[in-house]
C-alpha cells in the first residue's frame, strides 16, 4: 500500500490544478499558511463543538434545576457535564464543570466577588480581559479575566435560559434581572464587533431623606430635623421641608435629570412621607424602588420572551393600575406612551403621584413629555402638542431637579408648575435654587400652597 501511494504521489502532475494528496502531511501541503487555515478551521469545530454542549447543559440545567437546593444543584450540574461534555476532554469538561458550579442559585461565577462589594454600584465586561466597575462613583479596571468570549456569553446564557430568554447569533442583545434586583444587559457578536459586552447595573439600597440631607444632596448648609409635613406650607429655608410637606398633601410630582444623577434615590426618599393609610402602585421598569409602606402594590414591565411575545410594556401597567383602586401611582420613570397614561391619571383623582423623567431642566421636562408621547403613540394616534403641554402643566405640581457633578449627586432646584402662562407656555416658579453651596429659598410660595393647605393630609 505504501508504494501504491508513493507511486501515485510520482505520478501526479505538480501543477494540477485543485488537486491535493488527503494523506500529504499539513506541513508538505501549501506549507505553513495552509496549517495555520488547518488548525483555525479545527478551532472553530472545537468551539461550536463546546458552545453547543453549553447549551445543552444550561438548558438541561434550567428545565431540571428549579426548586432544588445548593447541593442538589451542584450534584445535578456535575452529572449533566458528565454527560453532555465527556466529549470534549477531561480537561475542558472539568472546566465547564467549574465554571457552571460557579454560577449556581443565581451567581455568576467570576463577576460575583464584585456584586458582593457594597461599594461597586456599576459592573462592565468589554472584553474577556477587560472588566470595570464603578466604585465610590469612580470608574476603574478591575483584575478579573474570563477564558474567552465564549465564557462571556456562557455566563449570560445561563442568566437568560430561566427567564424564557435566548442569547445567540438569532437574539444577540438581552435584558435580564438578577435574583438580587440587579439589571444585567449583554450585547454580543455580530452586534458587538469586539466581542461580548455586559453591563450590570445594581441599585443601591434605599435612602431616607435624612440620609440626603447628612450625604450633601442639599449643600453644605442645615441639619435634618423631622418636617412638619401635617401642618401649613412651611416658608423656612430647608428644602426638605417643602418636599415632604408637598408629598404628604398630594402635590403631584416630577423628579427629573440625567442618567445617573440620582432621579430614583431621591423619588425612593420622597415616597417615606405617603401616609401609611394609603394604597400605593409602583410600577417600574426593573424593581429598584424600596417602599416602606404597608399598603403596596408592585408592578414590574416584561420583556419579550425568546419567540419575541409576551412583553408587558410599562404603559399597559399604568392603564391597568387604574383598575387596581389606588390612590396614587408610583412610575419608576416615563419614557414612553406610558408619559401621557400618567398625565391622566394625574389628573383623573390620584393626586400626589410621582415618578421620574430624564430631562436637564424643568421647563425641559414638558419637551420630553411631548416627545414621548407624540413621537411613539400607540396605534399612530399623535395628541396634539399644545393639547400634551396643557395636561400636564395642569398634572404636574412640582419638579425637582438633579444632577450629578463628578461624583457628587445633588438636588440642583424645586420648581412649582402653576398652570399655563398668557403664551400657553408652563408657568414655572422657582422655589429653590443652587447658590454657591446650598440650595437656597427664593422666598416664593406656590399659587396652589392654600388649595393644597385647604385639601389637608388624608386621615
Amino acid at each position: 500500500m505504501t508504494n501504491a501511494l508513493a507511486e501515485m504521489r510520482r505520478r501526479r502532475a505538480p501543477d494540477a490544478p485543485g488537486v491535493r494528496d488527503p494523506v500529504v502531511p499539513a506541513g508538505e501541503a501549501g506549507g505553513p499558511a495552509a496549517a495555520a487555515e488547518a488548525s483555525r478551521r479545527h478551532g472553530e469545530t472545537s468551539a461550536g463543538a463546546e458552545q453547543e454542549a453549553l447549551r445543552r447543559i444550561i438548558a438541561r440545567l434550567a428545565a431540571e434545576g428549579e426548586g432544588l437546593d445548593d447541593e442538589a444543584q451542584r450534584t445535578l450540574a456535575k452529572g449533566v457535564v458528565a454527560a453532555e461534555a465527556a466529549s470534549l476532554g477531561r480537561a475542558r469538561m472539568e472546566a465547564i464543570e467549574r465554571e457552571v458550579t460557579q454560577s449556581l442559585g443565581g451567581r455568576l461565577g467570576l463577576l460575583q466577588p464584585l456584586l458582593d462589594d457594597p461599594a461597586v454600584t456599576e459592573i462592565m465586561v468589554n472584553a474577556p480581559d477587560q472588566v470595570f466597575v464603578e466604585r465610590h462613583g469612580r470608574i476603574e479596571r478591575v483584575d478579573v479575566r474570563f477564558r474567552d468570549d465564549r465564557s462571556v456569553q456562557a455566563l449570560v446564557e445561563r442568566v437568560a435560559a430561566p427567564l424564557g430568554r435566548s442569547f445567540s447569533v438569532a437574539h444577540p442583545m438581552v435584558d435580564a434581572r438578577l435574583a438580587d434586583g440587579s439589571r444585567l444587559n449583554a450585547v454580543r457578536p455580530p452586534i458587538a464587533l469586539l466581542g461580548t459586552t455586559v453591563t450590570i447595573r445594581r441599585f443601591p439600597r434605599s435612602f431616607s431623606l435624612a440620609e440626603l440631607v447628612d450625604t450633601g444632596a442639599f449643600g453644605a448648609a442645615g441639619s435634618w430635623a423631622e418636617p412638619a409635613a401635617d401642618g401649613p406650607y412651611p416658608r423656612g429655608d430647608r428644602p426638605w421641608d417643602v418636599l415632604a410637606w408637598c408629598v404628604r398633601h398630594r402635590v403631584n410630582t416630577v423628579v427629573s435629570g440625567g442618567t445617573g444623577s440620582g432621579k430614583t434615590t431621591v423619588l425612593g426618599a420622597l415616597t417615606q412621607f405617603i401616609p401609611p393609610t394609603e394604597r400605593v402602585v409602583f410600577i417600574e421598569d426593573a424593581a429598584e424602588l424600596q417602599p416602606r409602606l404597608p399598603h403596596v402594590v408592585r408592578l414590574e414591565a416584561r420583556q419579550p420572551n425568546a419567540e419575541g411575545t409576551g412583553a408587558v410594556p410599562i404603559h399597559q401597567l399604568v392603564v391597568n393600575a387604574l383598575r387596581m383602586r389606588p390612590d396614587r401611582i408610583v412610575v419608576g420613570e416615563v419614557r414612553d406612551i406610558e408619559a401621557l397614561d400618567m398625565l391622566v391619571a394625574m389628573n383623573t383623582g390620584h393626586d400626589g403621584s410621582l415618578t421620574t423623567i430624564h430631562a436637564n431642566s424643568p421647563r425641559e421636562v414638558f419637551r420630553r413629555l411631548v416627545q414621548a408621547t407624540t413621537l411613539r403613540a400607540a396605534g399612530g394616534t399623535v395628541a396634539a402638542e399644545a393639547a400634551v403641554v396643557g395636561i400636564a402643566a395642569a398634572a404636574i405640581g412640582l419638579v425637582v431637579q438633579v444632577a450629578r457633578h463628578g461624583t457628587r449627586r445633588r438636588v440642583e432646584s424645586i420648581v412649582a408648575v402653576e398652570g399655563l402662562d398668557a403664551g400657553g407656555e408652563p408657568h414655572l416658579r422657582t422655589l429653590f435654587a443652587w447658590d454657591r453651596d446650598r440650595l437656597a429659598p427664593t422666598g416664593e410660595v406656590p399659587a396652589w400652597a392654600p388649595a393644597a393647605e385647604a385639601r389637608g393630609v388624608p386621615g
